[in-house]
C-alpha cells in the first residue's frame, strides 16, 4: 500500500535515493527529502492557515529539527516553530529559529525555565498550578511577562499513551484564578490535543472532544474572569483539511508536522493531499539464512493502522530499475533495531551492497542513528544534494 502511493505521486524521489547511496554520496540509515516537495506543501498549509485565519507553528519532531526543511518552511511563511520538548528546544534554539509554543507536549524541566523564558516563547502551555509557579517566579527574576495556556481535559477527551496530563475540567476555573493571582504571566488561552483525528475506516477526519472542552472552556475563562482569550491551540493531525475543523470549532492555531512532507493520514489516504516527500533507504548487510538483513538504526515507523505498516521495500544496485525489484520486508519494532528484514521470493535478486529503500511515515527524533539527506531540484530534473545531517544535526563528511 505504502510504496504504491510514492510510486505513484513522487517515483523520482525513490530513484534518487538509491543512486545517492549506490554512488556513496549518503550513507545508510538515511532518511532523503525532496525539499521541492516540502516547499509545495509549506506553501499550500500557509496557503489555508491564512484563508482560514489559523496562526501556524511549524512541529518539527518528525523531521528530527533538519535545518534545510526548517529554512523551506519559514521562506514559506511559517516563521515559528513549537518546541515539543526540552531536546526540541535545544535544537531549535541552536539553529536560532524562533519559537513560538514550548511545554506542549512534554512540561518543560523546572530549572529550565530561566534558559526558555530568554527565548521569549509566544505561548507556555501549563498542564498545572504548580508549572504555571515555576515560570512565574522565574519571569519575575528576569524581568520579563509570559503568556502561558491551559492544557484542560474533559472526562470524554482523548489522549494517546504516555501524552498523558492537564487540568481536568472539574477544577480547571479555580486553577485559573489561583494562576490569575501570580506575578509575571498571563493566560491567554487553552490547549489540548489531540483535537483533530483521522477515521481509518471512514478515511476522513473528525473533531476530537477535546477540541470542544478547550474551545468552551475558553469561553468561559472571557465571561466567568475577563481573560481576553488569543488562542485556542488545537494540534492533532494538522494540514489544510484539519485547519479548516479547527477553524469551524473555534480555534486559532493548528501546528502542523507530518503535513510538510506529505506524511499526515489523510495526505496518504485522503481526503487532503500532499506530496510524498520523503523516503528511507539503506543497505542489504548479509543473509540469515534465507532471509535478508538491512541495516537498521532508523527504523520509525508511526503506524496508525495496517495500510501504513512496512510491507515491501525496493531493492537494487540500479536507481533506474529498483522500482522492478519489490520485496517483501518486515519492521523490527524494537528500540536496538540493528537489522530489519527483507524475504525475497526465489526469483527476486538481493544482495549485499543492494540499496533497500521504504517509504512510511516516520518519527525522526525517535530514532537511535539516523541521517537525513535534503535534496533540491529534483521535481525541475536538477537534484543536488544540499546537506546531510546525523541524528545529533550535526553535519556528515
Amino acid at each position: 500500500m505504502m510504496l504504491d502511493i510514492i510510486t505513484k505521486k513522487n517515483p523520482k524521489l525513490v530513484q534518487i535515493s538509491a543512486e545517492l547511496h549506490q554512488n556513496g554520496s549518503i550513507p545508510p540509515d538515511t532518511y532523503v527529502v525532496d525539499l521541492d516537495g516540502v516547499r509545495e506543501n509549506a506553501r499550500n498549509i500557509k496557503q489555508c492557515g491564512d484563508a482560514n485565519g489559523i496562526r501556524l507553528y511549524a512541529m518539527s519532531k518528525q523531521i528530527n529539527r533538519n535545518p534545510s526543511m526548517l529554512k523551506v518552511i519559514s521562506e514559506e511563511g511559517i516563521k515559528k516553530a513549537v518546541a515539543v520538548d526540552i531536546q526540541d528546544f535545544n535544537m531549535l534554539t541552536m539553529q536560532k529559529f524562533p519559537i513560538g509554543h514550548v511545554g506542549h507536549l512534554a512540561q518543560i524541566p523546572r530549572h529550565s525555565t530561566e534558559r526558555v523564558l530568554k527565548a521569549k516563547p509566544e505561548i507556555w502551555t501549563v498542564y498545572d498550578y504548580e508549572r504555571a509557579v515555576f515560570i512565574s517566579q522565574a519571569a519575575k527574576k528576569l524581568g520579563v511577562q509570559q503568556d502561558i495556556v491551559m492544557k484542560v481535559i474533559g472526562p470524554n477527551d482523548k489522549a494517546y499513551i504516555a501524552q498523558e496530563g492537564g487540568i481536568p475540567l472539574t477544577h480547571a476555573m479555580d486553577v485559573a484564578k489561583r494562576i490569575m493571582d501570580l506575578p509575571n504571566v498571563r493566560i491567554v488561552g487553552t490547549t489540548g490535543f489531540p483535537c483533530v483525528m483521522y477515521d481509518e475506516n471512514e478515511r476522513k477526519l473528525l473533531p476530537a472532544p477535546n477540541i470542544k472542552t478547550i474551545a468552551d472552556f475558553a469561553a468561559r475563562l472571557n465571561k466567568e474572569l475577563g481573560i481576553e482569550i488569543s488562542h485556542i491551540n488545537c494540534p492533532g493531525t494538522s494540514s489544510c483539511k484539519s485547519i479548516e475543523i479547527v477553524k469551524q470549532h473555534g480555534g486559532t492555531d493548528a501546528e502542523p508536522g507530518s503535513a510538510f512532507w506529505g506524511t499526515a493520514m489523510q495526505q496518504l489516504f485522503g481526503p487532503d493531499n500532499g506530496v510524498p516527500s520523503v523516503t528511507y533507504v539503506t543497505e542489504v548487510s548479509h543473509f540469515a539464512y534465507d532471509v535478508a538483513c538491512v541495516l537498521g538504526g532508523g527504523f520509525a515507523p508511526d503506524v496508525a493502522f495496517g495500510d501504513m505498516a512496512i510491507k515491501d521495500a525496493f531493492v537494487g544496485s540500479n536507481p533506474d530499475t529498483i522500482m522492478e525489484n519489490r520485496v517483501k520486508a518486515e519492521d523490527p519494532n524494537v528500540k536496538m533495531d540493528y537489522y530489519a528484514w527483507l524475504m525475497p521470493d526465489p526469483s527476486q535478486s538481493v544482495k549485499p551492497g543492494d540499496s533497500a529503500v521504504y517509504f512510511f511515515r516516520p518519527q525522526v527524533f525517535s530514532t537511535r542513528s539516523s541521517n537525513m539527506a535534503a535534496v533540491s531540484g529534483l521535481q525541475s530534473g536538477k537534484p543536488k544534494l544540499e546537506s546531510v545531517i546525523d541524528r545529533g544535526g550535526r553535519q556528515v563528511a
